[in-house]
């Protein structure tokens, strides 16, 4: 807290959250850890897991899932009206409307605090499942509408939230995610000499992603089925890191491709087995269908990783005018395929330094600063 102005007394109510490994829990972790760090009190109401509570430094409280959500998301204000009385916060920061964002903003006069919906993309895209139901396309405009502001990850999300929600919004911030540099480095330096227990003792081109049918591995896979004799020749191989539903079929699928010598599907990878991938991998690869701010494509960014991906808006306004990566027609393993050819026989050194001069627009510092900047004015716009 540079300015020396009053600490924030912020609540993240976010259905996504530790020990869940996506992008969106990784940054929510990241912001509250960021905030508290510059002085802040951050508390953290989140969806209950199977798995074993995480041990983290700050406080956080489980609500159950209500049964019937997409009939009655206003149950959720139950659980931060709970929250409010033990912790007293004044401001929510609810990652999505539907249905955090919603739940806080019709009970916020109750509790006398100011709501900021973070978009972060899922309940917007537009392959959504949830936008078929009435209920639930209904509360998130409602969500979004309601808010005393919102933060928008991307030009994408900003313009998706016109279309879906239409102009009559609170003020909205474009934030994108960012991601701490100097960190990044000294956990790059120090993978580099680890002994993976992945290590291919070959190049590698990375692909890490959630297994799930939106990140599209099945495009990727055909494109270096298409490229087999090139990855042979080569001696290159193919790793594909991350968790999820299609891993079994994603193992079959490699096999029925005959290129089971090619890729190798590592699971989940954190910590510095994620970071010696980022740091020897030649480069990387997204297929994405949708996405509202690509973690995995700033990461590659931060490490100087050039980048094949998909041609939609979230990738386009990353990789647009800096020369660090090359877009591909979404879902066309033939331009892939072309694309992987190209790039394991070039030099790919003008892409890493490119890379390595665009990530400072990703820098965390500013991430942090953007968001203290909007939570200080919903909080004013309040009192004004």
């Amino acid at each position: 807290m540079c300015d020396g102005s009053k600490p924030l007394n912020i609540c993240l109510f976010t259905p996504n959250f530790l020990p869940a490994l996506g992008g969106a829990e990784r940054m929510a972790d990241v912001i509250v850890r960021q905030l508290i760090a510059r002085g802040h009190e951050v508390c953290v109401l989140a969806q209950k897991y199977p798995e074993k509570e995480p041990d983290l430094p700050y406080p956080v409280r489980r609500y159950r899932r209500p049964p019937a959500q997409h009939l009655w998301p206003e149950l959720l204000s139950s659980p931060l009206r709970r929250a409010h009385r033990l912790w007293r916060f004044d401001l929510v920061l609810a990652f999505y409307a539907y249905p955090t964002g919603f739940a806080a903003a019709r009970i916020k006069e109750q509790l006398g605090v100011r709501v900021i919906v973070n978009t972060r993309g899922g309940d917007l895209y537009p392959n959504y499942h949830g936008l078929s139901k009435p209920r639930v396309a209904r509360t998130i405009q409602r969500g979004y509408r309601m808010a005393d502001a919102i933060i928008s990850l991307s030009r994408w999300t900003t313009n998706r939230l016109h279309e879906i929600v239409g102009d009559d919004l609170p003020p909205v911030d474009q934030i994108p995610n960012g991601i701490d540099l100097n960190q990044h480095d000294g956990r790059l330096n120090a993978a580099r000499d680890h002994q993976p227990d992945c290590d291919p003792q070959s190049p590698f081109i990375l692909h890490m992603a959630r297994l799930s049918e939106v990140k599209q591995h099945e495009t990727a896979l055909q494109a270096v089925a298409q490229t087999a004799d090139m990855f042979r020749s080569s001696g290159w191989k193919y790793l594909i890191a991350g968790e999820g539903n299609l891993a079994d079929h994603l193992q079959k699928r490699i096999h029925q491709l005959g290129i089971d010598d090619i890729v190798r599907m590592l699971g989940s990878r954190t910590g510095i087995e994620r970071d010696w991938l980022l740091a020897h991998a030649q480069f990387a690869v997204t297929a994405s269908r949708e996405e509202g701010m690509p973690n995995v494509v700033i990461e590659s960014m931060a490490s100087g990783l050039p980048m094949l991906a998909s041609d939609i808006d979230p990738h386009r306004e990353l990789l647009e005018n800096a020369n660090w990566g090359m877009l591909f027609s979404l879902g066309d393993h033939d331009a892939l395929a072309t694309a992987l050819a190209q790039w394991m026989q070039a030099d790919l050194s003008q892409q890493r330094t490119a890379a390595m001069q665009h990530r400072t627009n990703y820098s965390l510092e500013k991430m942090i600063d953007g968001y203290e900047r909007a939570c200080r004015r919903a909080l004013q716009s309040s009192s004004g």
